[in-house]
C-alpha cells in the first residue's frame, strides 16, 4: 500500500478549513494529513486541534510563506519514506477518489513530476479561474479541444504549467527537484518549481476525471503604489520569476542595464529635488543587488539534481 503524505499549509484558514481537512480524511485511499500553520492569528490552531486531535499539526512562530512552510512537511515526508506527497491549499477541497485516480496514474506515467486535478470553483459548477486561465494560455495541450469536439480523452495531459493548489508529488520528484525555492516568499515559487521540472526533463500533467473545488481568491499584486512594501516585494518577485528560471540564460550585461536604469532614475529624481524618489530608487537597487546575488546561488544549486530545500531537520 502505498505512504501518501497530504499537507496543508494554513493561515487565518477557519472559514475553509473543517471542510478541507474532511474532503482529505474522506479520501478512498489512506492518507496522513499534516497541518502546518504559519501562525495564524484567527482560531484555525484552536479549532485544529479541538475538531481534529489526531492530526499531525505544526505550529510556527513566524509565517513562513507558503514554500517554505511546504518545505518543512515535505522533509518530512522524504525522512518517512512517502511514496507520494499530495500538497493542498486550504481552501481547496478533494473528491473521495481523486487522490486514488491520481496515484494510478501517477504509477503508470513515471516521466511526470507533477499531476494535478481538474480545479473546479467552490460551487462545483464550472472551472476555477486560474485553472482556467493556465489551460487557456497553454498551446501544448489538447484538454479543450478533445472534450469540445467530443474525441477520445486521454489519461492524463502534458501541460507546461499549473498552480499549486493541488499538486500530486511522486517520491522521486522530491528526491530529483526537491522542494520550492526559498528565494520566493509567496507567489512565484510555483512557477519556478515547474520551470525546474522542465530543466530536469520531468513533465507536468493534468488527470480528467479526478476533481478539487477551490475557493480561490485575487492575489494583491493590483494597484502597487511606488516605493511602497507591497511594490519591493512584488519587484523582486517579478524579477526573480524571470531570472531564476534556469531554463535561460542569466546574462551579466543584463543586470548591468537594469541596475543603469534604476541607478539613472535616482540620479534624475535627486536633481529633480523629489528626494522620495530618490531614495525610493536607491533602495530598488539595493534589492536588485541582493536578489542578484541570491538568484545566483539559486541558480547553481536548482541544475543539480537532489533534494534541495529539504534538509530540515525534524
Amino acid at each position: 500500500m502505498n505512504k501518501v503524505y497530504v499537507i496543508v499549509v494554513t493561515y487565518n484558514g477557519m472559514k475553509w478549513i473543517e471542510e478541507c481537512l474532511n474532503s482529505i480524511l474522506n479520501s478512498s485511499v489512506p492518507v496522513i494529513p499534516l497541518v502546518i500553520d504559519n501562525f495564524s492569528t484567527d482560531d484555525t490552531v484552536t479549532f485544529v486541534k479541538t475538531k481534529f486531535p489526531n492530526l499531525i499539526l505544526w505550529e510556527q512562530n513566524e509565517n513562513l510563506g507558503f514554500g517554505k512552510a511546504n518545505n518543512l512537511g515535505m522533509s518530512y515526508a522524504l525522512k518517512q519514506n512517502a511514496d507520494f506527497v499530495f500538497l493542498l491549499n486550504q481552501d481547496a477541497f478533494l473528491e473521495k477518489n481523486t487522490l486514488k485516480k491520481l496515484i494510478q496514474v501517477a504509477s503508470k506515467n513515471l516521466d511526470y513530476g507533477i499531476l494535478s486535478p481538474i480545479q473546479l470553483d467552490y460551487s462545483g459548477k464550472r472551472l476555477e479561474k486560474y485553472f482556467l486561465k493556465f489551460i487557456a494560455d497553454d498551446i501544448s495541450t489538447t484538454f479543450y479541444s478533445d472534450f469540445v469536439l467530443k474525441k477520445e480523452i486521454n489519461e492524463v495531459y502534458k501541460i507546461n504549467f499549473i498552480q499549486a493548489a493541488a499538486w500530486l508529488l511522486p517520491l522521486k520528484t522530491l528526491k530529483i527537484i526537491g522542494g520550492f525555492d526559498p528565494i520566493f516568499y509567496h507567489y512565484g515559487e510555483d512557477n519556478n518549481y515547474c520551470q525546474r521540472l522542465h530543466y530536469h526533463n520531468l513533465k507536468i500533467g493534468i488527470v480528467p476525471d479526478t476533481f478539487v473545488r477551490h475557493d480561490s481568491s485575487n492575489p494583491l499584486n493590483s494597484d502597487l503604489k511606488l516605493f511602497t512594501e507591497r511594490y519591493f516585494k512584488n519587484y523582486k518577485k517579478n524579477f526573480c520569476n524571470k531570472y531564476a528560471n534556469i531554463n535561460i540564460s542569466f546574462v551579466d550585461r543584463e543586470m548591468l542595464k537594469a541596475k543603469k536604469i534604476i541607478f539613472n532614475k535616482s540620479l534624475k529624481s535627486f536633481f529633480k529635488l523629489n528626494i522620495i524618489n530618490a531614495r525610493g530608487y536607491l533602495k530598488q537597487l539595493k534589492i536588485l543587488n541582493v536578489t542578484t546575488r541570491e538568484i545566483e546561488r539559486s541558480r547553481k544549486l536548482n541544475i543539480q539534481r537532489g533534494p534541495n530545500y529539504l534538509d530540515f531537520n525534524i
